[in-house]
């Protein structure tokens, strides 16, 4: 599913109920926000990100997260590393069961960075944008910078101007701020 997503062959819609299917399959019945929650508390990010965001910061630039996945992952690693942001999609609780709000669709993320972006006075070449799959490209069409992480996939890299071919960010810094 997620890769006819990736080729938009599916709405955000679509995937969104494909995805809570399978964490209620998953699950072996009904499923609540809570245990999503709860699973998405072992998720582990990319080895050298919140390094990353902490050098940024030191250096003064403010740092936002815009994702096409969960809401409460996206705003728990924006807390715990004092981003400015977060940006992703929330899921609620209904008498209908777990239901998935869209906020930032996977397929156009770019009308969100450009909200970040006019809210926080920051022109194009002072931006860059981060991600390691299609759904990123659009991202990087509004970045001065832009780096493909942890992907080998050709279109992800030729739009980017760096490339971290590897599961780990830790080269991001020496990118983003040479001189330091």
């Amino acid at each position: 599913m997620l890769a006819r997503y990736l080729r938009h062959e599916v709405s955000d819609a679509e995937f969104v109920a494909k995805d809570l299917e399978l964490w209620t399959v998953a699950n072996g019945g009904p499923i609540d926000a809570a245990t999503v929650n709860r699973a998405l508390d072992g998720a582990e990010p990319l080895p050298g990100a919140a390094e990353a965001v902490e050098g940024l910061h030191a250096a003064g630039i403010t740092t936002a997260i815009i994702s096409g996945g969960i809401d409460y992952l996206a705003q728990k690693l924006a807390t715990e590393w004092g981003m400015a942001e977060a940006h992703a999609n929330p899921l609620f609780d209904t008498q209908q069961g777990l239901q998935g709000e869209i906020l930032v669709s996977g397929h156009a993320k770019a009308p969100v960075m450009r909200e970040v972006v006019a809210r926080h006075g920051v022109s194009r070449d002072e931006v860059a944008a981060v991600g390691d799959t299609v759904v990123d490209l659009d991202l990087f069409s509004l970045a001065g910078t832009s780096v493909a992480v942890n992907t080998s996939n050709e279109q992800v890299v030729a739009a980017a101007t760096h490339h971290l071919p590897d599961e780990s960010l830790d080269g991001l810094l020496e990118l983003l701020l040479p001189d330091k």
